[in-house]
């Protein structure tokens, strides 16, 4: 998927926390008159890294910033401390390669986190740390990453969107309004198939392999040579306390930050890697077949447009690889969204059309 504009099909409704109305600027943060200085920034921005795209508002994208990720939930509200320093950075780039200090017409961030539940508390933390930039919050569209990715897939106004990255969940979408869900309940609670769910059963497998509790499984190995750790003797190195349980359980605590269970999701790659063991095998299966269950639950006439986002679902893998050729199999028209920027960017430059005179 190309990050450039995908088009416009048609006008966004105002989803979760676009916002004030058009033209409901304040005193403090009156709306630009048209000019050719005029910048639009786009966001797409999950639970583990932020990406942030500049653009003249009737021009191509000329800066791009990354940054860490700022999901409310999986991470809390300082995570929105460090976005505010991404923006600045995009904004620092883009306006060195125009050369000149155009002014934020309007931004458009797609957040992970930002659905209705946490809706109202998003957007007014977004809006008071990009206040520090001089960005009028009334000119800042926040709505969840799950209405950018599916825009960005270019498939229309009508379909389905399956996402899996730090979470996952699956919407279908009529008229850009998103009419029917499943999952995204949080880490605790769902988000099956998800960088965090695999990381979670490939360490809830290792666990229960060298407790005793479960079968023998090469994922022991692959997570021990990731920690450094010998987790069936430990002998190399030697254990440092005489226990490989809880030399894994040491460890963790080492990598995985309290309150932090984005985390997990260092290990999603890990069951990818040997599919041939048995219980790395079906942790993938279950993946599989979960989106699977869930598209023909949500489209079960099988007649719309699947749009597929988020890391697990977009890089090679074999996840990748067993949901593409279900899809086929079940003859589905499907297409892939690597990022949100392009759908992010559509709904800035509507933002800006809505607020310029």
């Amino acid at each position: 998927m190309s990050e450039s504009d995908p088009g416009t099909h048609g006008r966004d409704r105002g989803g979760p926390g676009a916002g004030a109305e058009p033209g409901s600027a304040s005193a403090a943060g009156q709306v630009p008159s048209s000019s050719s200085n005029h910048l639009v920034i786009a966001g797409d921005i999950g639970g583990t890294s932020a990406r942030l795209a500049l653009a003249p508002l009737g021009g191509p994208v000329v800066a791009e910033a990354e940054g860490p990720g700022a999901n409310l939930r999986s991470s809390g509200p300082a995570a929105f401390d460090v976005l505010v320093e991404t923006v600045r950075e995009v904004l620092q780039r883009g306006r060195q390669v125009l050369g000149g200090d155009g002014e934020v017409a309007a931004m458009a961030l797609g957040i992970s986190g930002a659905g209705p539940a946490r809706a109202a508390q998003v957007r007014e933390a977004v809006g008071e740390r990009l206040a520090r930039l001089d960005i009028p919050p009334e000119r800042i569209l926040v709505t969840d990453d799950l209405h950018t990715a599916f825009l960005a897939g270019g498939a229309g106004d009508d379909g389905l969107l399956v996402l899996a990255g730090t979470g996952a969940v699956a919407v279908r979408f009529h008229d850009r309004e998103p009419v029917a869900r499943r999952d995204g309940m949080g880490w605790l609670l769902g988000d099956i198939g998800s960088a965090v769910w695999l990381g979670r059963r490939t360490l809830e497998a290792v666990a229960a392999d060298i407790d005793g509790r479960g079968p023998h499984t090469r994922l022991t190995e692959e997570i021990g040579r990731i920690l450094d750790l010998d987790l069936r003797e430990g002998e190399h190195p030697p254990s440092a306390t005489g226990d490989p349980r809880q030399d894994l359980i040491r460890a963790l605590d080492e990598h995985l930050p309290a309150g932090a269970p984005a985390a997990l999701g260092l290990f999603a790659r890990v069951p990818g890697s040997i599919v041939e063991d048995p219980v790395a095998r079906e942790i993938i299966d279950t993946a599989i077949g979960h989106v699977l269950d869930t598209v023909r639950a949500l489209d079960p006439d099988a007649s719309l447009p699947v749009v597929l986002a988020g890391s697990v679902l977009t890089g090679p893998g074999p996840i990748h690889d067993g949901v593409e050729q279900g899809l086929r199999s079940a003859g589905r028209s499907f297409r892939t969204a690597p990022t949100g920027l392009p759908g992010a960017l559509l709904l800035a430059r509507e933002r800006a059309g809505d607020l310029l005179p």
